[in-house]
């Protein structure tokens, strides 16, 4: 018997649209659609060639779990300015996202109510009012694991699809490319061949994408650059990740290589890492026509997160939390 395509909700609508002053005065687009009694913030971080809003039925689904959720479109993609699919460096994506995060954390405070402190003379944010976790997808993920390290107070958790740490060997390509042309034309977009009904498993998904004019396929050599850049980083510095952390891993991606980020993962400190390979899912988790599979591995981790969550707890201390810790299972192979 074929295997059903599980059918996509409704578009649910943002209950917000704004844009945020980026790196350079960028304009950078966001969404949110908020929750009357929110659980807390899930904030998604798409990949390279999408943007926020073609997560909806993601954001549909989460909405539904109780969850607020927002999205900002990275610069150079979707809505968001900046030339399609180039880049200064990775620190601007990973700056402009942390200072998304924090105008999220600041909306959800004032909407409670909370207002700002003084430590010893000195004017502070108020403390969070609510757990902030982030789902970053592929190039979203490899953001969002270099906005852990280099500004964890904007995040209680992370939720990675896929993330972008090593690449398949044909996937270097745009690697290579940027070494040749990066002193020649760095920022030249060039557009990148590629079949996406090998990275995403669901053809209505496939068609919403093709016919999405804020999708695209173009790249410059310094974007590869830059993501050449985030992987050195990140790669041997597992043991600074201090926030939980649900790593979804697609059993047949095609681009990037799971099992060469053993390095990283391996690192992470006891009891913060919930770690699952997904047979037969292709890159694109949380699009697969089986992500009903991924959901459910999510719906538990948030729901221990958002019980085991206090801010007053930083870095997070699996000791302080045994609701978190007591859910964390082996790794899944």
């Amino acid at each position: 018997m074929p295997e059903l395509i599980p059918v996509l909700p409704a578009d649910l609508e943002p209950t917000a649209r704004g844009v945020l002053a980026g790196h350079g005065g960028l304009p950078l687009a966001w969404a949110r659609w908020e929750h009357p009694a929110p659980k807390g913030r899930v904030v998604i971080s798409h990949g390279y060639g999408e943007h926020g809003e073609r997560y909806r039925h993601t954001a549909h689904w989460l909405h539904s779990l109780g969850w607020s959720v927002s999205s900002m479109d990275h610069s150079g993609f979707g809505r968001s300015g900046g030339v399609r699919g180039d880049a200064t460096s990775i620190r601007a994506f990973v700056d402009d996202f942390a200072l998304f995060l924090r105008q999220e954390r600041r909306h959800d405070a004032e909407r409670t109510g909370a207002t700002a402190r003084v430590v010893d003379g000195v004017p502070m944010p108020p403390l969070p009012v609510c757990p902030q976790v982030v789902l970053g997808h592929s190039f979203g993920g490899l953001v969002s694991l270099l906005t852990l390290l280099w500004h964890a107070d904007t995040l209680d958790g992370l939720i990675l699809s896929s993330p972008s740490v090593a690449v398949r060997p044909h996937s270097k390509a745009l690697l290579l490319l940027s070494r040749v042309l990066r002193w020649l034309m760095p920022h030249r977009p060039i557009q990148l061949r590629g079949d996406k009904g090998q990275v995403c498993s669901d053809p209505i998904i496939v068609q919403r994408y093709e016919a999405d004019p804020l999708c695209h396929r173009w790249a410059t050599a310094a974007f590869g650059a830059a993501l050449e850049e985030g992987r050195t980083e990140i790669l041997s510095l597992g043991h600074e990740l201090d926030r939980p952390i649900l790593l979804l891993e697609s059993g047949t991606d095609t681009v990037v290589d799971p099992d060469a980020s053993e390095e990283l993962w391996t690192a992470v400190k006891p009891g913060l890492l919930e770690r699952h390979r997904l047979p037969a899912f292709y890159h694109e988790v949380f699009h697969d026509r089986r992500r009903y599979e991924a959901q459910a591995l999510v719906e538990p981790w948030l729901e221990n997160l958002c019980q085991a969550w206090n801010p007053s707890h930083r870095p997070w201390n699996p000791s302080h939390h045994p609701a978190m810790s007591q859910m964390l299972p082996p790794e899944s192979a």
